[in-house]
Parts: C-alpha cells; sequence; structure tokens
C-alpha cells in the first residue's frame, strides 16, 4: 500500500499513513475525576458525529469540532475510521479542539512517521549498523529471509497514544468516556470489520490507522487488525448503531480526479485502491442527516505540517451549513449543562505505580527489562522520563515496540510494560548498496550486507558476519561477548578476508590499479562507557600485500605477515546518521605493525576524524569536519599510507590522488532543508555548499602543496540512503563533478 500517495483521489484513505501524527495530542484539561453514567438527553434528539479517515487531510475534522462547540453543538456519540478515528478518540476524551490543535502544531512529524528509533537512543553496536547501512532496510532470518510486516513498527504512535490515554487506564466500556466512542478496523485474519467499543482506547485507536503494508497491525489476542478504511471508511451506520438520531458526516472532498495520474502503475493501483474505499463509503453518505464536504482538493494526506491551513476547511464547510446544523445548537443554560455532564466523565489524574508488571516475558528476559523500568515505582510518574527508557529499550534493536499502560491487582495500580519482540528476527540481515563516482571512468558500485546473531556465547553476546563485493570486497566475522552479563567490559575475538582496489597517480594521470589484501585475524578487549562511546584494545596478526591489477608498475609489489596492535576510541554524539543537524561524532585510531612495506622495521600509524554539527535557525545547519594522520617519520609506504581524493574527501580530486605518509584535511560547509518528503519513504532535500582544504606529506612528484576546493551539492535523504550529487572546483584547474549513494560524514 506504499503507493498511496501516488493518485489524488487515494490520498483520503492512504493519508491515514501520515495520520499517525494526529495520535500525538499532549493534551491536558479539566481534572473532574468522578464517572457518571452517560445521560441520554430526555428532550432533544440524540447527535452522532462521523468522521472519515484521510491522513493530515482529517485535520478538517478538527475544524468541524471547533465550529460546532462555538455554535453550541452538542455531540452525544462519536464514530470514526483511520484518521477521523484518532481526531474522533481525541475529542470523545475530554480534548478541547485547541488542545488538539496546538499539540498537532508541534509534533515531530518526520521522526513520527518514519518509524525509526532515534539515532541517539540507540545502543552502541545498533549506531554502528547505522553507520555501515545508512538505510532503513533490515531484514529478518528468523523463518527464512523475510520482511518485516509494516515499514514503520507503529511504535513512536503507539507511545504517544498510550501517554494521551493513560488517565482511562481501567475504561471498561467506550461509552464511558466523555463522549461515547467508537473506531473502525479492519480484522485480516477474517477480512471483516470490527468495531471497537471497549478495551485498551489506546491500543483501539493504534488499531484503526495501521494501513497493510506500511504499519505493522495490532495484535489483540488471536484477532489482528488493520487500519479500518477498506471495509467502513465513514462508518455512518457505526454511530446509528449508537443510538444516534441524527448523524453529521465529515468526508473530505480531494476534488475531480487527476487522468494524469494513471501513467504509473503507482498512479493506477493508487485509483483503484481509492474506488474500492469510495464503494463502501457511498451508503454512509446517503444515510447521514447531514453531509459535511470538506474541500481539501488543494493539500494531500502528507500534508502534516499545513495543519493550519486545513483546519480551517472544516470551519469553512460547517459555516456553509450553518443553517442546517443550527437546528440542533443548544441555549448558553442547555449548553453549559451538557459540557458540565461532559466534564464530570473526564479523567485527568494519574495513580502512582506501585509495581512493575512485564506483559508476555518470563526468566532472565523479564527480570532484565523489569530492571530498567524499578526507577518509576513509588514515584509519580513522568511520561517524558518514561518513555526514554522505552526509547533505550527499542535500541537495543530487539523490539517492534514498546507500550506501556498502567494496571490494578490486589488493590494497587503498577505501571504495565508491554515488550513486542521483532517476530522476524533475530538474526538480523543489514543490506545496503553504495555509489560512488566523480569521473566517468571511475564509478564504483558496491553491495553488502551484516547478519546478526544475538545470545550464541551468552547473553549479551553477538556474532556479527559481514560480506561484500565492489572496490572492497570480503567477508568478516566478530563475536562480542561482555565479560559478564550486564556489564561494561566485553572481548571480541575475530577474522577477515579484506581484498580494496586502489590507484595510483603521477599528478591527475591514473597510472596503475593495485589490489590490496589484508587478511588475518585477532582480539579486542575494549570497554563501552555508554551508548555513545567505546574504547578498544586489541591485538592482530595479518597476511597483508598488494599486487598489480592493470596498468604500470609504480612500486615493488609486497607480502608481510605482521603482528598488528591497535586502540581506537570511537565517539557517536549526534543526531542522525544520514544528514546529521547537531552534536559531535569522533574516531581515533592508533596501530603498530611489526612489519612495513618497503622496509625492515615496524611502523607505527594514527589516523583520527571529528565532526560537528550546528542548526541555524529551523533549516539550516553548518558543519564542520578535521581530519588527519602520521605514519611517525617512516616513508615509502605506497598504498599502506593515507590518500586524499574522490567525492567528500577533496572532491576536485580523482579518488586517491593524493597519497602520502601524513595527511590533513579540514572541511566547512553549510546545508539548507529546501523541501521535505513522504517521511514514511525519505525525509528531505538538502542543498549543501562546502568548502575542503588538505595537504599530504612524502607524496609523489607533482603532489600540490595545498590542495582545496569549493562544492556544491544536492542531498536527499532517502529510504534506501542519502543520495547526493554536485560539481566540485579546486586548485590547479581540477574540477569534478560527483554523485553517490551512502553515508556523507
Amino acid at each position: 500500500m506504499g503507493f498511496i500517495y501516488a493518485a489524488k483521489t487515494s490520498r483520503r484513505y492512504f493519508g491515514v499513513l501520515s495520520l499517525l501524527g494526529l495520535l500525538a495530542a499532549h493534551v491536558t484539561g479539566p481534572t473532574a475525576q468522578a464517572q457518571k453514567p452517560v445521560i441520554e438527553p430526555p428532550t432533544r434528539q440524540r447527535i452522532g458525529l462521523v468522521l472519515e479517515g484521510g491522513g493530515a487531510l482529517g485535520f478538517a475534522h478538527i475544524g468541524v469540532i471547533q465550529w460546532m462547540e462555538e455554535h453550541h453543538i452538542p455531540v452525544d456519540d462519536v464514530a470514526g475510521t483511520s484518521m477521523g478515528g484518532l481526531v474522533g478518540g481525541l475529542y470523545a476524551s475530554g480534548k478541547s479542539p485547541q488542545d488538539i490543535t496546538e499539540f498537532v502544531g508541534g509534533i515531530n512529524w518526520a521522526a513520527v512517521l518514519s518509524g525509526q528509533v532515534p539515532f541517539p537512543a540507540l545502543s552502541y553496536r545498533r549506531k554502528e549498523d547505522r553507520l555501515a547501512f545508512p538505510n532503513r532496510l533490515e531484514l529478518g532470518l528468523k523463518h527464512g529471509l523475510s520482511l518485516p510486516n509494516g515499514l514503520n513498527s507503529g511504535a513512536a504512535v503507539g507511545l504517544l497514544l498510550d501517554r494521551e490515554m493513560l488517565p482511562y487506564y481501567d475504561l471498561k466500556n467506550f461509552d464511558d468516556l466523555p463522549i461515547p466512542f467508537r473506531c473502525v478496523a479492519t480484522d485480516i485474519t477474517t477480512g471483516k470489520e470490527h468495531v471497537f467499543k471497549d478495551g485498551s482506547l489506546a491500543q483501539a485507536m493504534r488499531s484503526t490507522m495501521s494501513i497493510p503494508g506500511v504499519f505493522a497491525p495490532v495484535t489483540h489476542g488471536t484477532q489482528i487488525y488493520s487500519d479500518g478504511g477498506a471495509v467502513n471508511n465513514l462508518p455512518v451506520d457505526v454511530a446509528r448503531s449508537m443510538g444516534a438520531d441524527i448523524v453529521i458526516a465529515v468526508f473530505l472532498d480531494t476534488g475531480p480526479v487527476d487522468p494524469a495520474s494513471f501513467n504509473s502503475l503507482v498512479g493506477v493501483a493508487g485509483r483503484n485502491v481509492a474506488i474500492m474505499v469510495a464503494a463502501n463509503e457511498l451508503n454512509s453518505m446517503k444515510n447521514a442527516n447531514i453531509l459535511l464536504k470538506a474541500d481539501v482538493s488543494k493539500f494531500t494526506s502528507s500534508d502534516f505540517e499545513k495543519s493550519d491551513d486545513i483546519i480551517p476547511q472544516g470551519m469553512k464547510v460547517a459555516e456553509e451549513h450553518a443553517a442546517e446544523l443550527e437546528k440542533y445548537a443548544l441555549n448558553d443554560a442547555d449548553w453549559a449543562k451538557y459540557v458540565a455532564e461532559r466534564n464530570a466523565r473526564r479523567r485527568t489524574k494519574i495513580p502512582t505505580p506501585r509495581f512493575i508488571d512485564i506483559y508476555g516475558m518470563k526468566g532472565a528476559q523479564r527480570a532484565q527489562v523489569a530492571n530498567e523500568f524499578e526507577k518509576y515505582v513509588n514515584k509519580p510518574l513522568d511520561e517524558k522520563k518514561l518513555e526514554e527508557t522505552i526509547a533505550d529499550l527499542q535500541g537495543t534493536g530487539s523490539y517492534s515496540s514498546v507500550s506501556y499502560n498502567l494496571v490494578d491487582k490486589d488493590n494497587e495500580t503498577g505501571l504495565l510494560v508491554r515488550p513486542r519482540l521483532k517476530e522476524y528476527g533475530p538474526p538480523f540481515l543489514n543490506l545496503g548498496l553504495t555509489l560512488s563516482s566523480n569521473d566517468s571512468n571511475d564509478i564504483q558500485l558496491g553491495l553488502g550486507g551484516r547478519a546478526t546473531f544475538f545470545g550464541l556465547a551468552g547473553p549479551g553476546s553477538e556474532l556479527r558476519v559481514n560480506a561484500g563485493v565492489g572496490q572492497v570486497a570480503g567477508a568478516t566475522a566478530e563475536l562480542y561477548k561482555p565479560l559478564i552479563a550486564g556489564r561494561r567490559y566485553f572481548v571480541a575475538p575475530r577474522i577477515y578476508y579484506q581484498h580494496t582496489v586502489s590507484s595510483f597517480y603521477s599528478g591527475s594521470q591514473e597510472l596503475s590499479e593495485y589490489t590490496e589484501q589484508r587478511n588475518g585475524f585477532g582480539a579486542d578487549l575494549g570497554y563501552s562507557f555508554s551508548s555513545k562511546a567505546e574504547l578498544r584494545v586489541g591485538e592482530d596478526y595479518q597476511w597483508f600485500g598488494e599486487t598489480l591489477r592493470v596498468g604500470q608498475p609504480i612500486e615493488q609489489v609486497f607480502h608481510l605477515t605482521p603482528w598488528v596492535s591497535n586502540v581506537q576510541f570511537q565517539y557517536l554524539g549526534q543526531d542522525s546518521v544520514q544528514v546529521p543537524t547537531k552534536g559531535t561524532e569522533m574516531l581515533t585510531r592508533y596501530t603498530y605493525s611489526t612489519q612495513r612495506p618497503n622496509g625492515s622495521n615496524g611502523y607505527s600509524q594514527w589516523n583520527s576524524r571529528a565532526a560537528h554539527f550546528t542548526p541555524v535557525k529551523t533549516r539550516g545547519i553548518i558543519f564542520g569536519t578535521i581530519a588527519g594522520g602520521t605514519s611517525f617519520g617512516a616513508t615509502n609506504l605506497g598504498l599502506a599510507g593515507f590518500s586524499l581524493g574522490g567525492p567528500l574527501q577533496l572532491s576536485a580530486y580523482g579518488r586517491g590522488e593524493l597519497l602520502g605518509s601524513d595527511y590533513f584535511l579540514g572541511q566547512v560547509g553549510y546545508e539548507y532543508q529546501l523541501t521535505k518528503l513522504n517521511p514514511v519513504l525519505g525525509d528531505s532535500i538538502y542543498a549543501a555548499g562546502f568548502y575542503e582544504i588538505g595537504k599530504v606529506w612524502d607524496g609523489a612528484a607533482g603532489t600540490p602543496s595545498l590542495p582545496n576546493d569549493v562544492s556544491g551539492a544536492l542531498v536527499i535523504k532517502t529510504l534506501i540512503g542519502p543520495l547526493y550529487g554536485g560539481a566540485s572546483i579546486g586548485d590547479s584547474d581540477h574540477r569534478k563533478w560527483f554523485f553517490g549513494l551512502g553515508r556523507i560524514f
């Protein structure tokens, strides 16, 4: 269903997939706590409000509700599907239109709709995975090669609903809400409609917007629920069954179909889905007493940043039907009585949890998860900190979602945590495609994968197996094992087989290509400071050499078998891996090899790199990087030295054109967010400009003393990784265009 945005008319249903944001309502209000039975108005007809599904277009529902509140039109029942279910649920729970509007505008839509655990919340090893594979492609190997059951697990959406509906943790029936409520989902095991009227309010609202193929479905016992738009997108009949005499239905009018949208497979498929959804709405539209067709034709279902523009469309259509609606308006005294009765059923207080209950887990795993949440016992619940703990737990990579609620047992209230393990793994498989070029004769394409196995050598252990083809090809395996379970010290033995194709230049003329082979085995002893920093000390035995691949023999080939000692520290404090907007990252590594190319003694090398990112207003990013390496006086190292040149490494120079025993590189630049993309499939497009300056020592004849360049580029954050392309103008008449797919910083 990822084609939901293709056809204009399909926006209404598939916009649901952005609709996640609405659930972000974060609102507080009156504190009346007592529950009272729903009072059937004795002197007037019962009014039901029905809200259609439609993604961001459903912001218009807020405008309709606002107009009705201002004109004293009472609502006795609310029914909705998808986005309509979300807005309706928030309203039914006691939130005012202004409450919903304010918090909708404060949501980080890209983060919520991407379905990704924020980079800072990932564990250190999951951060390493994201660095190696900067995309959202994760497969499972648990039942053979398999995909997740949605591009988005819905975890972020679920947390927003958990927080907002927490005061209703012991709700017995949705009739006990300030306004009785129903929402519609599809039971995908039977293909039939399911109307939620009791149980967890948060999970009911989460279920109604679970678009197949986009958001993972929600499991309730043996039932599995997805978006209700497929079976009843405008549930007028549901409001009738609740007892409504008068039904006011809000329809999101996307305007006439654009035939140009049928020029693609996606467009045709989207149109077919739109037709099926429209079919289940026809009778509903006829059976409503008042049908409000909100004109949202100028917007798309993914326009979540345009709530201020879409909400007035609901106000407008309500005003156009003022004569019909105001027949049901209450006078001031009756309205005050209605509001008082509604508020009397509203809940806002959250009990202090006295115990922790972990749902669906046993043994050591249950105890480990429970230990993370013990700090919330016997204290007023801080939802923000609780959700940070949940994000850290999800950051381990094992859980598709972690939700929470309160539960009553033995006359006490406790915190109920529901971790849901990923069904398709472990083991997990990360895949990544790399593409890089700044020369028509040097287009490098690579494909790599990483399989990660958990727990093979005890709690907390991981086995990583990497393989790749391309300029850098080979395979590696590393076993990570904590020395004591739950502690920070670890040991990591490894074995590797790696071949790298590198070039030799004379000035800007490529003379030859060599294949560098670096195979070996070794082990590290390490310490994890936090989820951001790690220190390693290790020893390897290597088979290290190079052979001529093509071109003129520039240097003598060699084959060495050294022992290599290494010390490495890495800090990952940036907020993203594709295009960071703030934070710092750093890597520094020292090695000593007992043998060296073209020499009789050993040699040492130290290589370091750091980058810092600073946001400027809402769309700009200033960044700076600095890198350098030294061989401590060792010369004539050939390909064992350091090189510069290639995309984003002195971009105006050929890849590896500058080669020497020591080097320095500095970059400073500015990025500006041009536009945002559908956050489910991408993120944003940036324009970037940067200046680079570097130097190599002990280089070949003709190496410039201080090479530098100025570059401009476009960067697109996508589902498969960052795409970039641009041009660079450097000193000594160096000019290059470049493009690529893969990690930028």
